[in-house]
């Protein structure tokens, strides 16, 4: 399809446009103000719909509206030439962000030689920040800030406020930079300087955040429009004024225009998934899929068929001294909390009090571990039985204490009370440093375990290909030769890979200590991921030490130490490690390079209490032998998941460090009882980052202790 509307008709239109959504504005804000009620917008439920950049809003434009706390979305849109792909996660309830990757099917990535046929990939980063909640008087208003970090194609302001009436939500605001290029109206923030009058195109090496180019340009656009929900319609229905005039589009497209006016409909298939199809610039077909959950909600996961907790016993009348019945049934005890995913290291029992220094390998909640495993107790030990205290491990490790008294427990179960550390029946504490002198080892020693699974290890946005994986085999086992030594190997063994499409080599102007990994992963088909030795033990209270040799991780091997001081009730933690390792032969076997350095850093962990979110400060000297520090921000949600993201800032120069000027990404980790169907306690990690390049990269080592401590 192609119109036929002149540059000139276009502006007129889009000036007309303009007038008629200010009026709709006012006078729906004039309505607002004399309505009662429902009339009002506020109590009318919304349908939350996302934009072809990925963030909640229209087609080109975003609303003010955030998702749902914790939502998670992934959404593909094509609007030639553009394909999009977005991931976006409401991180807090004021605060949006996405990750997309662009292809702009015009454009090739490089020279045929080079990249072959592979079209050109942007990356780009979003955020949105609410600034003001909607009531009945008032708008819900946002900034978003689209490509704010990238390269700089997409690098866009817009300032919006969004009001719902009944089944519509309209939205209204300004854009500056590619959002807002068909202009209009004179940058307001021109009357504070001339500056603003200066939008600066060159993004240098990008990745950078250029502040000087926020809110600038000569001009900026109206936006806005509608989106119709009606209520109890899986149809949703979008009109919008794009402030985009597509004329001065990165890499020297020229896309026509016929209209400002783009249309949308969303069709929700079900909870999960969503279709939308449009009409944009007047000629253009749009077409997305939208894919999404609530990680914020308990109920993300997948429906539990566990086997039930045992119910108590209330007739139950054994009479036995406790001591007596647990130094003969100590190996009974043993099995029936092996049931329930508790695996007793060593056992002590008093007149009326029984202590297991014990791990549980099934639920993330340890409150809902204890509990089962209280109650099959108070079934199998006498009635002297008054309470049970629980020293949690993890490996070999005192991490903390539980103390269950059991006769309140016994009313809170029957009273059916949530689970949880509630006094006065559940209470926890530090940890003892050792096992008791009089209790009974049940662990026996050396111990071997191992497992083997497939894993599949993608990469995006290398100029050879857009996507390079690995399809391997992990092959795991540890060896637990005494209460504070073990031996953890992981191997890895090839099953596929398009590791032979790589072939840029390294252009850093840094020791290559990240940079070929390319080398790394062409040669080391079937390798050594990790052998390590770890001494680890409790040190004093609340205070871990771990001393480490061997190989690492794919990369280093060499010899290390970590010490963590943190105290289970405090939400600070301090943690120091040094290590000193050499660089491995790209075949990761057990040949190593001449490259070697001494690296480590001073952590603090801090949890606030702000909607269970975390910061992490590091700072010390990198692999490439930089000197600088990290911030790590994450957030747990009620479903397990965990997601966060990081930037690293040394003395390295953005010139030095090259494209990307720093090193940042971020990560999301899932419980995997997310995909099953029966409680699990281990969870999957995956990250990404823009580019792997050399300066501000860390050492990875197996066994770290605030991973273990913070369980």
């Amino acid at each position: 399809m192609k119109g036929n509307l002149s540059t000139r008709g276009v502006k007129c239109l889009r000036m007309v446009v303009s007038v008629i959504l200010a009026s709709i504005s006012f006078c729906l804000y004039s309505t607002s103000l004399l309505a009662n009620g429902y009339g009002s917008l506020v109590e009318a439920p919304v349908l939350f719909t996302h934009s072809d950049f990925g963030g909640v809003g229209l087609l080109q434009v975003p609303s003010a509206r955030m998702a749902p706390d914790g939502s998670f979305n992934v959404n593909f849109s094509h609007v030639s030439p553009y394909n999009r792909t977005s991931i976006s996660a409401q991180v807090l309830p004021w605060l949006e962000g996405t990750v997309r990757y662009t292809a702009i099917t015009n454009r090739k990535y490089g020279s045929e030689e080079f990249s072959g046929d592979q079209t050109y990939k942007d990356r780009g980063f979003d955020i949105k920040i609410s600034l003001m909640n909607e009531v009945r008087y008032l708008p819900e208003v946002s900034l978003a800030l689209h490509d704010f970090a990238g390269t700089g194609l997409f690098s866009s302001e817009f300032l919006v406020g969004s009001k719902r009436y009944f089944d519509w939500d309209f939205t209204l605001g300004l854009a500056w930079g590619n959002g807002g290029a068909g202009g209009g109206i004179r940058n307001p923030f021109s009357v504070l300087s001339s500056k603003f009058d200066v939008r600066d195109s060159d993004s240098g090496e990008g990745g950078d955040v250029t502040f000087g180019n926020y809110f600038s340009g000569e001009e900026v656009a109206l936006i806005g429009g509608v989106e119709y929900s009606p209520l109890g319609v899986d149809w949703s229905f979008k009109v919008e004024l794009d402030g985009n005039d597509y004329a001065h589009e990165g890499l020297g497209n020229r896309l026509s225009q016929a209209s400002p006016i783009n249309f949308g409909v969303v069709y929700r298939l079900s909870d999960l998934f969503r279709l939308q199809f449009g009409l944009e610039r007047g000629d253009t077909l749009m077409a997305g899929i939208q894919m999404g959950m609530n990680f914020g909600s308990e109920y993300a996961l997948m429906p539990k068929f566990d086997i039930p907790p045992k119910k108590i016993n209330p007739n139950f009348n054994d009479r036995r001294g406790l001591v007596d019945a647990v130094n003969k049934e100590g190996g009974r005890i043993q099995k029936i909390l092996k049931e329930e995913g508790v695996v007793i290291d060593a056992i002590e029992a008093t007149d009326s009090q029984l202590t297991v220094y014990a791990r549980q390998n099934r639920f993330r909640d340890q409150a809902r571990a204890v509990s089962r495993a209280t109650r099959s107790l108070i079934n199998q030990l006498p009635i002297t039985l008054s309470s049970v205290r629980y020293i949690n491990r993890e490996k070999t490790l005192n991490t903390n204490e539980v103390l269950v008294y059991v006769e309140p427990f016994k009313r809170a179960v029957e009273d059916k009370i949530q689970a949880g550390y509630v006094e006065p029946y559940m209470m926890m504490d530090e940890a003892p440093i050792e096992i008791s002198e009089d209790a009974t080892l049940l662990a026996n020693y050396p111990a071997f375990n191992w497992r083997i699974r497939p894993v599949l290890s993608p990469s995006f946005g290398a100029p050879e290909s857009f996507v390079i994986y690995k399809l391997w085999l992990k092959l795991a086992s540890e060896v637990q030769v005494t209460e504070r030594l073990s031996i953890n190997n992981v191997f890895s063994i090839n099953i596929h890979n398009n590791y032979d499409e790589l072939d840029q080599p390294s252009d850093s102007l840094l020791p290559h200590v990240r940079s070929d990994v390319k080398e790394y992963a062409k040669e080391g088909d079937n390798s050594i991921q990790r052998m390590q030795m770890d001494y680890i033990w409790k040190v004093y209270e609340s205070t871990y030490s771990r001393f480490s040799a061997g190989i690492f991780e794919s990369m280093y091997g060499g010899v290390g130490a970590e010490f963590l001081y943190k105290p289970i009730k405090n939400r600070l933690g301090v943690g120091l490690d040094v290590n000193y390792v050499k660089q491995r032969d790209f075949d990761q076997l057990f040949d190593f390079r001449s490259y070697n350095v001494a690296t480590g850093h001073l952590t603090m962990y801090y949890d606030t209490p702000i909607k269970n979110t975390s910061v992490k400060l590091s700072v010390g000297r990198y692999l490439a032998k930089d000197i600088g520090g990290t911030i790590d921000l994450s957030r747990h949600f009620k479903s397990g998941v965990v997601l966060g993201g990081w930037a690293t800032f040394t003395d390295v120069s953005s010139e030095e460090f090259g494209e990307g000027s720093f090193d940042k990404g971020i990560y999301i980790k899932f419980p995997l009882d997310l995909f099953f169907v029966e409680s699990r306690k281990d969870s999957l990690m995956a990250s990404w980052r823009p580019l792997t390049r050399d300066g501000g990269q860390k050492l990875s080592v197996g066994n770290q202790l605030y991973g273990l401590v913070n369980r």
